[in-house]
Order: structure tokens, then sequence, then C-alpha cells
């Protein structure tokens, strides 16, 4: 009985203080909270793209494309057209609607992270007809954005729409 005794405060004290090399990350905690700041780059024949995200819900995306010699930069605006449809852990989801008269536009897109790993899935619809689908795949990277040289500003509104656009003509 003494055995037991002894043994059970170590085993108890070999169980808390285990190796854990998981974070635990408050359920709670939504995607832009967990990834406030972070930077990810997506690599098109050899030109980088980066994406930072921020906790705000009406500006949450930063981008900047690599246009050779300078970036551009855009500033996600959710205040007009854009809505965010998930802001959870893992998982941030938001869509953009448009309606010029005759054609409606849906945007839908969904990011997901797992470690490093940041996977960008878009879905493009025209009067309700899905005419693009795809994904952008990100690293995430310790490149500090603010210390870029030359950053030309976009007077367009940005998007991520716009981003596809761009990583396409890179090709």
């Amino acid at each position: 009985m003494k055995k037991i005794i002894y043994l059970l405060p170590l085993i108890l004290i070999s169980f808390t203080c285990s190796n854990n090399d998981s974070v635990d990350i408050p359920e709670s905690e939504t995607f832009l909270e967990r990834y406030d700041s972070t930077v990810w780059v997506s690599n098109t024949d050899d030109k980088n793209n980066y994406i930072r995200f921020l906790n705000d819900l009406d500006h949450p995306i930063e981008y900047w494309l690599d246009g050779g010699a300078c970036f551009y930069y855009m500033r996600e605006d959710f205040t007009m057209q854009g809505s965010i449809i998930e802001n959870l852990n893992n998982r941030l989801a938001f869509q953009y609607f448009e309606n010029d008269g005759d054609t409606t536009y849906l945007d839908k897109v969904t990011i997901t992270i797992s470690g490093s790993i940041m996977i960008a899935s878009y879905e493009f619809y025209e009067n309700e007809t899905l005419y693009e689908s795809g994904s952008i795949y990100f690293t995430k990277s310790n490149k500090s954005v603010d210390d870029f040289e030359c950053v030309v500003t976009s007077l367009l509104t940005p998007g991520l729409k716009d981003f596809i656009a761009f990583e396409d003509k890179s090709h």
C-alpha cells in the first residue's frame, strides 16, 4: 500500500509534465484573432505574392502583388459588397455580391490553414452559374511586408479575384 501512495504522485507528475508538442488553442478564438498579422506567400513563376491577415472585420486581408520592380498593394474592403460568412478557428469564409443590372455576380472564398500551409479555395458565379473555381496554395512567411521598398497602392477595389487574375497573368 505504501508503494502505491509513493507512486501515485509520480504518476500524476509524469502525466501533467508530459511533453505535448501541440499548442492548445481556445475554441472561441476566431481565425482573424489567431492569424492576426501573419504573412503568407504564394509563389508563381518566381513571383512572390503576399497576404497578411488583420483582426478587422471590415478590412481583414492585405495583398502585395509582385509586379517585378514594385509590389502592388491592396486592402480587402467588406464595407460595401462583401461579407464574412465564417470566422472560425482555422477557417475564414467570405463572399462578394454585385449586380450591374443585367448580370449578378457572386464570389465565394474559403481559406483554411493547417500548420504552415494555407489554401484559398474560390468559386465565382455569374447569374447563379459557376464559371470558375480553384485553389491557391500559400506557405507561412517570415517576410516583413512593411519593409518592401517599392509599393504602389492600387486604387481599384481589391479582392481575392484581383489576386487570382494577377496570378493568372504571371503564368
